[in-house]
């Protein structure tokens, strides 16, 4: 893409200023290329300068970090959003690349001119104004799970006395004070909900079509991490989809030994859970694995659930009504406040008609080469936004690394033929 020699002047624009905004500003600069970093927000964090009430990762730090850039002591062991900002931001000062970031910045258009060359919109949203810029690269780091909360639509809750609300909008615990909290959902946001509605509301009630599985500290006696990250471990996951035909037979041929790793996970876990028979997940752990709903399950929301304190119900809603949420199971539970814990849908809103066909986006989202780059249209790469791992922020820095070493010829580019057969084959 560009020689080794040529470096600068070479701008590349990079959208966003989360985990893989500043691992891929820093590794390019790095390399000598001219970063221009455009967030919204006015620090660094991405999802994590403007979330919800108490929001927390949850992972432990020691794999919420980047690697060369251990936490303090003094960090949460679940960092909240407050901690991940001022770790971005220590980065950013550390590695001298605050130059490179426009906070306060959104932008608002972009497209392809010509020899591939970037034009983007940008506007300054403390003075309102627009500008134009152009650049040679572009790399999207803004996710597509942050823009768009998902909120279903259900019968009769226009005629709702009380509040409805996102998980994202939530603000305080205060909103939960001496209220009856029905909380939708089983991701982290749902959970963190029902915690703290069951400390300061009147009632706490969880609805969700189906438990899942979610890590804790332990699995039965035995530090979830040294379970995970092993190769053992790996062995047991599907093969991945370049591995030889010979691993991919005999991963065939082991299911018997699989099926039993899994299931004595499942009991050792259930040790840990201790909940109710009814409760117990009805999915299969390898299955849950690669949904985003397998997060480190806080001890207090367990033994809430086992108290009685938090209200588990296994339904659906069915309508609501003036004060009361009528369930698909028949039952009636009274409601000043509902939460909706149910996640964002995946939005690729920045681009126009024109790069939208070229990138051919599926209802799931955009086929890329190593979840980095789309086949079809040069120079533009993705970091981040469509690789979920549990150690985000070391992954972003690896394909970030990978990324300037294509971009300084360290490796060849691939063609678009090359890049779609190694998609679909």
């Amino acid at each position: 893409m560009t020689g080794r020699g040529s470096r600068s002047g070479f701008r590349v624009a990079v959208i966003g200023a989360g985990t893989a905004g500043v691992a891929t500003a820093r590794v390019l600069s790095e390399k000598g290329f001219d970063c221009v970093v455009f967030e919204k927000h006015s620090k660094a964090g991405g999802l994590w300068a403007d979330n919800y009430y108490g929001a927390s990762v949850q992972m432990p730090k020691s794999m919420y970090v980047f690697p060369d850039e251990p936490h303090s002591e003094e960090a949460s062991e679940f960092m909240g959003m407050d901690e991940v900002c001022d770790y971005l931001e220590r980065i950013i000062d550390k590695h001298e690349i605050r130059k490179c970031f426009r906070f306060n910045t959104q932008v608002t258009e972009m497209k392809q001119l010509d020899g591939g060359i970037w034009s983007l919109t940008v506007k300054d949203l403390k003075t309102d104004v627009s500008t134009d810029d152009t650049f040679d690269y572009l790399v999207m780091c803004n996710g597509t799970f942050s823009s768009k909360p998902h909120r279903p639509n259900f019968r009769g809750q226009e005629k709702f006395e009380g509040k409805i609300m996102h998980s994202s909008e939530w603000r305080s615990a205060d909103e939960f004070a001496g209220k009856k909290v029905v909380i939708v959902g089983m991701g982290k946001s749902a959970v963190d909900a029902c915690m703290v509605a069951s400390e300061v509301g009147k009632s706490a009630v969880q609805l969700v079509r189906s438990m899942h599985w979610f890590t804790t500290s332990h699995v039965g006696f035995i530090p979830t991490d040294v379970v995970v990250f092993t190769r053992f471990f790996q062995m047991m996951l599907p093969p991945f989809y370049s591995s030889s035909s010979v691993y991919k037979r005999l991963h065939k041929l082991t299911a018997p030994v699989r099926w039993l790793y899994f299931r004595t996970l499942e009991a050792l876990m259930l040790t840990n859970y201790r909940l109710p028979r009814k409760l117990w997940p009805r999915s299969r752990l390898e299955v849950d694995l690669l949904h985003p709903a397998l997060f480190d399950g806080p001890r207090q929301y367990l033994a809430d659930v086992r108290s009685g304190r938090i209200d588990v119900k296994m339904t659906t809603i069915d309508e609501i009504k003036e004060a009361t949420v009528v369930l698909s199971s028949g039952e009636e539970v009274e409601a000043d406040l509902i939460l909706l814990g149910t996640g964002w849908d995946k939005t690729i809103g920045l681009f126009n008609d024109v790069i939208l066909n070229r990138l051919a986006v599926e209802e799931d989202g955009i086929w890329m080469y190593k979840n980095i780059l789309p086949p079809g249209i040069d120079r533009m790469a993705f970091i981040g936004s469509n690789a979920f791992t549990a150690i985000n922020p070391v992954t972003h820095v690896v394909q970030a690394k990978w990324l300037a070493a294509m971009l300084t010829n360290e490796m060849p580019t691939p063609s678009r033929k090359e890049m779609e057969q190694d998609i679909w084959n």
